[in-house]
């Protein structure tokens, strides 16, 4: 039988000692990678949501002042498919679990829905009269009064998508995780 010299003693010891080193830094050095790219994520997640309630309220400003004075001029806003809606779209599918993408659906229906409506009475208006100089109040043509309910729908659409996208970036659970069913 082999006796443990002071030799081999240092020698066992200083492989033990080189074997835990090496180990603990390839752990610390895949955790410090997994945390960065944790937080790369959520920085491009943040970018992503931020963008996306930007570009709703930019929209939802676009939709009431064409609203308010009944002219769409803006080619942004006449085209809700265009480079915009599909940019949001992206982020939304990327970023954003399911509940945020069905808001961003129904936002871009309901902001399709008062586009057609608001393109219907101009169009009505353009063919069979003048347009009037500013909107009619509510109640006096019907075509107005869907236009002005498509854009209450669009608004709350709007909410909608806006909450989600803060609920899932201030990183508040969703209730089924909660405790005690609060």
């Amino acid at each position: 039988m082999m006796r443990l010299t002071p030799g081999i003693a240092a020698l066992s010891g200083a492989g033990i000692g080189s074997v835990a080193t090496i180990l603990g830094v390839w752990v610390s050095q895949a955790l410090s990678a997994r945390r960065e790219r944790g937080h790369r994520t959520w920085e491009r997640r943040a970018a992503a949501y931020e963008d996306i309630l930007i570009s709703m309220a930019r929209l939802r400003g676009e939709r009431k002042e064409a609203t308010s004075t009944g002219d769409l001029r803006l080619a942004r806003l006449a085209n809700p498919d265009s480079e915009d809606g599909a940019r949001l779209a992206a982020q939304a599918n990327l970023y954003g679990g399911p509940e945020l993408r069905r808001a961003q659906e129904a936002a871009f229906a309901s902001l399709q829905k008062w586009l057609m409506a608001l393109m219907a009475w101009r169009s009505y208006h353009d063919t069979y009269s003048s347009l009037p100089d500013s909107p009619p109040h509510k109640g006096a043509d019907a075509l107005w009064d869907s236009v002005l309910e498509a854009g209450a729908a669009a608004d709350k659409a709007d909410l909608a998508l806006t909450a989600q996208v803060r609920k899932e970036a201030l990183g508040e659970r969703p209730k089924r995780f909660l405790r005690n069913g609060n």
